[in-house]
């Protein structure tokens, strides 16, 4: 079944490309969420996402830039209390964990795609809920926050997969009493504790870990929710899950000296929540409760722009921990994914806008053909219109902007010559200029 969000959805520079949803699957207590995290896959030149359910895990591969779901397999505990469900992959493995009931590890063969996954582990042995996990590739280590297996609960276990599809356990890490996310690279593990803040933790190759360095006090703290590094592993963006507080961009270029470079938020209500975010060649994908899919662009850390937007959730605002949950950009395309606990899979195409070039007011591609960027510096909250006129002085478009860029869509222009009008509401004059299309 698509639900017709398209109709209330609100956006900048994304566009939506395809929807999924499924009908019948039991909703959690509040009565409207049915589904959680989102994990994408590239696999032999196919693209596949992940998404979790009340019931399990959806699987569906993206062809043509539309979903069809190809498997399903049922969580171990599959109802109406299953509020979290995340997803890491590695060497050729799905897996996948639930934090709620009975639950267990469950690890999925990718190799039969396109047509099925198979399950290969079900088992509460080492894991009966926990709440997220990261995989670090390139050590083989499996790192499950928040676990409760049957001897008890720990904030971080790690394991061995060098075997992917026989886990053991390394060691248990309860140096603080609670971990709710990490993002892992090379033994290297930052850590986000709720309201103890982020720790910054080493695997020791003996089996245990030791505290390289933590951040405990910092501007619009809160509950301390998850993060991601950036590719040059100087700057960690991270999301305080408790409404109206910023997302911190850190330096972690000297882990004996975190600091915190800027503060910067979707700006879009008091009480804007984010959850969780994605870092990718300079880009912050974060998913927003109640505002979707934001897109900030973190090339200055001392400075981030938002750049995009996609809002999924049409209710009030006054109903926090609603909406977007989760997003997986993918490296090789501009295909981004998103999961609403609503209303289920999206499928987004945002292409990044060119680089600010020092003219304050540029448009670009020009000759342009599918479509054409605006760019006013120092707009980022200012209304302005942008009128176009062909030849003849008849409009042809009218649009709304109220950031320093705007995408404008001209699949449907003629070949020509047009102008683009800039007025502004703050600003006592008005800019013309010429662009050409050639579809």
């Amino acid at each position: 079944m698509l639900i017709p969000v398209c109709l209330f959805s609100q956006s900048n520079n994304i566009d939506l490309l395809d929807h999924w949803y499924i009908e019948g699957l039991p909703f959690t207590n509040d009565g409207e969420s049915v589904f959680n995290d989102v994990w994408g896959l590239e696999i032999k030149n196919d693209k596949y996402a992940i998404i979790g359910s009340t019931m399990g895990t959806h699987i569906l591969r993206i062809e043509d830039n539309k979903f069809e779901e190809i498997d399903f397999v049922e969580g171990k505990y599959a109802g109406n209390q299953a509020i979290h469900r995340d997803f890491h992959d590695y060497n050729g493995y799905l897996y996948s964990i639930c934090d709620e009931n009975a639950s267990s590890l469950q690890i999925m063969d990718l190799s039969y795609l396109p047509d099925s996954v198979h399950l290969v582990y079900d088992s509460d042995s080492l894991i009966v809920r926990c709440h997220n996990i990261f995989i670090d590739t390139a050590n083989a280590k499996l790192y499950a926050c928040a676990v409760a297996n049957p001897f008890g609960f720990h904030a971080l276990s790690v394991y061995d997969l060098s075997n992917p599809i026989s886990p053991t356990l390394i060691y248990n890490y309860d140096e603080v009493g609670h971990v709710h996310d990490a993002y892992v690279v090379n033994d290297t593990a930052y850590l986000n504790c709720g309201y103890d803040g982020l720790r910054v933790i080493r695997s020791h190759p003996q089996g245990f870990a030791y505290e390289l360095s933590s951040l405990t006090v910092y501007p619009d703290k809160g509950y301390n929710h998850s993060g991601w590094l950036s590719g040059d592993k100087k700057t960690y963006i991270m999301c305080d899950e408790t409404p109206s507080m910023k997302i911190k961009a850190l330096d972690v270029s000297d882990l004996n000296n975190i600091t915190v470079s800027s503060t910067f938020s979707a700006e879009s209500y008091d009480q804007a929540l984010p959850h969780n975010s994605i870092f990718v060649d300079n880009i912050a994908y974060v998913s927003y409760y109640n505002d979707g899919l934001q897109v900030f662009d973190i090339s200055d850390p001392f400075n981030p722009k938002k750049i995009g937007f996609y809002d999924t959730y049409p209710g009030s605002d006054d109903l926090i921990y609603r909406g977007l949950w989760g997003v997986y950009p993918f490296n090789s395309s501009n295909l981004v994914l998103g999961s609403d606990r609503t209303s289920g899979l999206y499928l987004f195409d945002f292409e990044p806008p060119p680089i600010i070039s020092e003219n304050p007011f540029f448009i670009f591609p020009n000759p342009a053909s599918n479509y054409l960027y605006f760019y006013r510096e120092h707009l980022d909250l200012a209304d302005y219109s942008i009128n176009i006129y062909n030849v003849l002085g008849a409009k042809v478009d009218e649009l709304q902007g109220f950031n320093d860029y705007l995408k404008i869509d001209l699949s449907n222009y003629s070949n020509g010559i047009y102008v683009i009008e800039y007025v502004s509401n703050i600003e006592l004059f008005k800019i013309n200029t010429k662009f050409f299309v050639n579809n």
